[in-house]
């Protein structure tokens, strides 16, 4: 049975703490990485499979460079430390980190269905994040992002600048 999360199978890797999760969170274990400007958080949570049937255990990075979006050979390197490299990216907000997900049971291995049933917001560097359409009644996850991190919603400030 697998009970950890994903830790660097290589040197060059500092272990920089492994977080204290509430009860009852979604997360079964986690701990953060560091490598030169790279930072990575590796958890196991208990999440909706991207197929949406049902859910499970499933790996899950974030990798971000200084407080900044990594650049694509820390993301390759990261995904290899980690034994990530089949995962799938898919990021839910439009912060720094990007985010890859593996589910445990490969049966489940799919594109998240997020990538058709919502938009997909492309940032100008590329990054691209996935947002409920307005119709859904579900809060716009840039609005949520900048409750929780101050940074301004880039689709409503956007059109809310002269």
């Amino acid at each position: 049975m697998i009970d950890r999360e994903r830790q660097p199978r290589d040197s060059g890797w500092t272990y920089v703490f492994a977080s204290v999760i509430p009860s009852g969170d979604a997360v079964l274990s986690a701990s953060q990485w560091r490598s030169g400007p790279v930072r990575v958080t590796s958890a196991l949570e208990d999440a909706e499979y991207p197929d949406g049937i049902g859910g499970g255990p499933q790996w899950h990075i974030s990798i971000s460079a200084m407080g900044k979006r990594p650049k694509e050979h820390h993301v390759r390197r990261a995904l290899r430390a980690f034994g990530m490299v089949s995962a799938e990216e898919d990021n839910h907000h439009p912060g720094v980190a990007r985010h890859f997900w593996m589910p445990v049971d490969p049966a489940h291995r799919v594109e998240c269905q997020c990538k058709t049933d919502e938009d997909v917001i492309v940032d100008p560097d590329g990054y691209e994040w996935t947002n409920p359409k307005p119709e859904s009644g579900e809060e716009c996850r840039g609005c949520e992002f900048e409750k929780m991190r101050g940074k301004p919603c880039p689709i409503h400030r956007a059109a809310e600048a002269p």
